[in-house]
């Protein structure tokens, strides 16, 4: 997809009026800002005469120790957006952190943090909103055979991240749950048993986008080691429920919803044997539900995966490491689906597909070098594989060798690998190549590191599909004075697979930074190109070959985003720092095409002044997009206030 043909979105800028107005009101509050700061001393009085000083340094109740300290603040804040129009108030915020434990902090020790009405601009809670919620956590019996711990956390009206790979993430706000129990029975030449439960639930609106999101997941797993007789065993159980629903502006012309459940049985047995050799199987079982529904239809796609796996390892001589591998699997199609619930997209299925199963079996050898520096790795595999109906065999066979050593005054690392692979049911043979070279050197205050790997014709996780692409990294910074540095980064990355038109992803990232005494600016600017897949928390690259992948479910988007920021402390405790910050992408998926925009402006004047705080603060948020059919979404806040911390106890 060609960004340069992308327009913005109709509406994209904020009405002059308003930015006129915003930029006036933030200009307002600096003055009364300066007010506060030329007060701070009958500020400091108020705050010592109405709030009490700090007491005790603990609290002791029977057998129970308790500690309390937190801060609270009170200010001015207006809000205003062409959504929900504006409002002006004067109110209280706090958070706080008590800990404590009981009888003896192995038998009970907790941490309990709440925190009501905290933004961006008046704490480091990241919300652009007046978030409000609680932490807690507690362990217990912990050091004896029968430890625990229980964990919970809620958060309201937060703000969060929809992300796009490469690029700046989209804006969100919403509510968290999640609450975890853990429990263990370690009894002394018993088998141990490990249980634990959690859910989590995430639900939130996407700023300019007029749609939700939501995601709930329960999971709970049962485990068990025991050693007999040189054998150690492992098994267990684990069972994981998730319901997903994706925002409906790149999912399509319709919400998607899906519920998906699957529980796996596994068993492992490993036992050392001669020559620092081990030997080791292990067997699982994955009963897969999913429920696709969208608008008048509803997909279901059910299965079980069978997998074995096998290793053996000696070590016969010094630096010498020799071993084998097997791994199979009776449901290979049912296996990168799981792949794609994994990663938490929500994939239309294509139909029932005819049985499938990889087969692989791996030799390898190691052999180090120390005195030359040098590592030398081969391996030879043969693999087997049914799937979509066809039958592959490919017999391949890899030489690596690895090189690092200090040289001209600096750090060498390299690795060169060839790799010859043969695909017997095709009659196809082709060379492959690994090979990445990294150099980091000093040279009195300048610093030079840069990085470069290049990969043609590697495997991928299925036989028929091999994937090539590069990777650079380059890190440029010299020290200017005792405590000024400036440096410069560039990296940029590109992956697609062999003859499969439109399956690329690239990126490219650039960024510099100068840090003076009491000054700190900095600048970035990146792009990025590909295919992904949608989940609940943003966009994913594919991680299995995208022709595999069913079409509908194929996101292409494509972007660049910059940012700048500046950052000062003129005076002792005061600190000043903002941000701008601007993404533009496309992203078509099945039938929506949308053009996307998200523009951030952000300031922070921060005073201390003992236990006291003066902040002053100013954001501003665009976010829009044409594929929801709404108008871009213009919302700010402006806050001035005063905070102090106090240990209560």
């Amino acid at each position: 997809m060609d960004h340069q043909s992308t327009k913005l979105p109709i509406g994209l800028q904020a009405e002059h009026g308003d930015f006129v107005s915003s930029w006036h009101l933030f200009g307002s509050g600096c003055a009364i800002f300066e007010r506060l700061m030329k007060s701070r001393h009958v500020i400091l009085a108020v705050f010592t005469l109405l709030l009490p000083a700090s007491a005790l340094a603990q609290v002791r109740s029977g057998e129970a120790s308790m500690n309390l300290n937190g801060t609270v603040s009170v200010g001015y804040s207006d809000d205003y957006s062409n959504a929900v129009g504006s409002d002006h108030s004067i109110a209280g915020a706090g958070e706080a952190d008590l800990t404590g434990t009981y009888f003896n902090p192995n038998f009970l020790s907790f941490d309990i943090q709440p925190f009501y009405n905290q933004s961006r601009l008046n704490s480091t809670y990241q919300s652009m909103t007046a978030a409000s919620g609680l932490n807690a956590s507690a362990k217990f019996f912990a050091g004896s055979a029968f430890p625990g711990s229980i964990s919970y956390s809620t958060t309201f009206n937060s703000s969060g991240n929809f992300s796009l790979p490469g690029l700046a993430n989209f804006t969100t706000h919403g509510d968290t749950n999640t609450l975890a129990l853990n429990w263990g029975v370690h009894l002394e030449k018993l088998p141990t048993l490990n249980l634990s439960f959690s859910d989590a639930d995430d639900s939130y609106s996407i700023y300019g986008a007029n749609s939700d999101g939501r995601l709930h997941s329960e999971t709970f797993s049962a485990t068990s080691n025991y050693k007999i007789a040189g054998f150690n065993l492992n098994g267990g159980y684990q069972f994981v429920d998730s319901k997903i629903a994706l925002p409906e502006f790149l999912a399509g012309e319709s919400a998607q919803n899906t519920n998906s459940d699957g529980g796996t049985y596994f068993l492992s047995v490993a036992h050392n044997l001669p020559w620092d050799g081990n030997i080791s199987a292990g067997a699982s079982r994955l009963d897969l539900h999913t429920n696709l529904s969208e608008t008048g239809s509803t997909d279901k796609y059910d299965t079980i995966i069978d997998t074995l796996t096998g290793a053996l390892s000696f070590a016969p001589a010094a630096h010498l490491h020799v071993g084998a591998n097997t791994y199979y699997t009776d449901n290979l199609e049912g296996t990168l689906y799981n792949t794609l619930v994994t990663a938490g997209a929500v994939l239309p299925e294509t139909g029932p597909q005819p049985s499938s199963h990889d087969l692989s079996l791996t030799g390898y050898a190691n052999y180090e070098l120390p005195a030359q520096h040098l590592n030398f790795h081969a391996f030879a595999e043969r693999q087997q594989q049914d799937f979509l109906g066809s039958s592959f065999t490919s017999d391949s066979y890899n030489g690596t060798a690895t090189y690092s050593n200090r040289i001209l005054g600096g750090q060498l690392n390299g690795v060169l690998g060839l790799t010859r692979t043969s695909i017997n049911t095709t009659h196809q043979s082709l060379w492959g190549l690994n090979s990445s070279l990294n150099y980091t050197h000093q040279v009195q205050r300048w610093t030079l590191a840069g990085g470069f790997s290049y990969s043609q014709n590697t495997q991928t996780v299925l036989i028929n599909y091999v994937a090539s692409g590069y990777n650079y990294n380059l890190n440029v910074g010299r020290r200017l004075r005792r405590r000024a540095y400036w440096g410069a980064y560039a990296s940029g990355a590109r992956s697609l697979l062999t003859n499969v038109p439109g399956s690329s992803n690239s990126s490219q990232s650039y960024s510099t930074s100068l840090s003076l005494f009491r000054l700190s600016i900095n600048g970035s600017y990146s792009m990025a190109s590909g295919n992904a897949v949608l989940t609940s928390t943003g966009l994913v690259p594919t991680p299995i070959p995208i022709p595999v992948v069913n079409p509908a479910a194929v996101v292409l988007y494509n972007g660049k985003s910059y940012s700048a920021g500046i950052g000062s402390s003129p005076i002792r405790g005061l600190t000043l720092s903002a941000i701008y910050a601007k993404a533009l992408s496309a992203t078509n998926s099945n039938s929506t095409l949308s053009n996307n925009n998200n523009e951030n402006i952000y300031f922070l004047a921060t005073y201390r002044l003992r236990k006291l705080n003066l902040q002053g603060g100013y954001l501003r948020l665009v976010q829009g997009f044409t594929g929801s059919g709404m108008p871009p979404i213009l919302t700010g806040s402006f806050y001035v206030g005063v905070s102090r911390w106090f240990n209560f106890f």
